[in-house]
């Protein structure tokens, strides 16, 4: 999860440009050129709206050019060639899920449900697996998907997770945790999260990362000395610090080796056990 720049586009030329091209015959001329008024009213609604799709309104658009946008995003003639570029973008985390994987140009608003969006760049995001995973899902009574272009509560620290101990220790239950749960968006970022991080596969990558980091937690955690560290709250520290760097380096607080840290740094009796498994190690 990670809030982005807009692209910058000038989608009201692009697509005016693209609706007198009379050599696209076979795809969207003349559809587009005389339904373009409905095209560029809805992108200014979902602008004036900040992409929040319980404010949205749907585009009712014929079939042939539902039909024909969609060929468009898939392979983009002249003047949409900028969804090429956006396609070959690659964030270094994905701002829909918050995991390092990328490679893919997807649709916040499904297509399937908003064709007139089919191709407009705000509502194409950069992302992994994840946003197919998410299928049509986009709204669900006052809770709606969170926008990486619009939604600035991206930037702030969301999502922590909660490491359980239990009698095998240190195998242990881990959990999604929610670090503002008073936020006024709370339920949108719990819907976003059900939806879009979960699906993606967090869970099984934080128990992976556990499982290594109790091996040897300075293998995990680079910023952890390999010596002795005299005091936890020494140790504490190192961990602040990598949380920090995690922070930095991926631009939000929201990436998955964040989510980590702080869940550890959060979770009762954690940074304990990690402190002293360290010490066995570096005597």
């Amino acid at each position: 999860m990670k809030k982005l720049p807009s692209p910058e586009v000038n989608d009201t030329q692009k697509i005016t440009a693209t609706s007198q091209n009379g050599r696209l015959n076979k795809t969207s001329y003349p559809h587009l050129h005389s339904e373009l008024q409905s095209i560029l009213n809805g992108y200014q609604n979902y602008d004036a709206n900040n992409g929040n799709a319980l404010s949205v309104a749907k585009v009712n658009i014929t079939n042939e050019l539902s039909i024909a946008l969609k060929k468009h995003y898939a392979s983009p003639p002249t003047d949409l060639k900028f969804i090429d570029d956006l396609r070959a973008s690659s964030p270094n985390v994905c701002p829909m899920c918050g995991s390092l994987k990328t490679g893919t140009l997807d649709h916040l608003f499904p297509k399937e449900d908003y064709p007139c969006f089919s191709v407009y760049s705000k509502n194409l995001v950069p992302a992994c697996d994840c946003n197919s995973k998410r299928k049509t899902n986009l709204t669900d009574g006052n809770k709606r998907i969170l926008h990486p272009y619009y939604d600035f509560l991206l930037n702030e620290r969301l999502l922590s997770c909660k490491i359980t101990q239990d009698s095998q220790f240190p195998k242990a239950k881990i959990e999604i945790a929610y670090v503002l749960p008073q936020h006024l968006e709370i339920d949108s970022i719990k819907y976003h999260t059900e939806k879009v991080v979960l699906p993606s596969g967090i869970i099984n990558w934080l128990e992976g990362e556990w499982d290594t980091t109790t091996q040897n937690p300075s293998l995990k955690i680079q910023t952890l000395p390999s010596v002795n560290i005299p005091t936890i709250t020494d140790f504490s520290e190192y961990l602040k610090d990598a949380l920090n760097r995690y922070d930095q380096s991926y631009s939000t607080p929201n990436n998955w080796f964040s989510i980590f840290i702080h869940g550890i740094l959060n979770s009762q009796g954690v940074v304990q056990f990690l402190y002293t498994k360290h010490n066995l190690i570096y005597p």
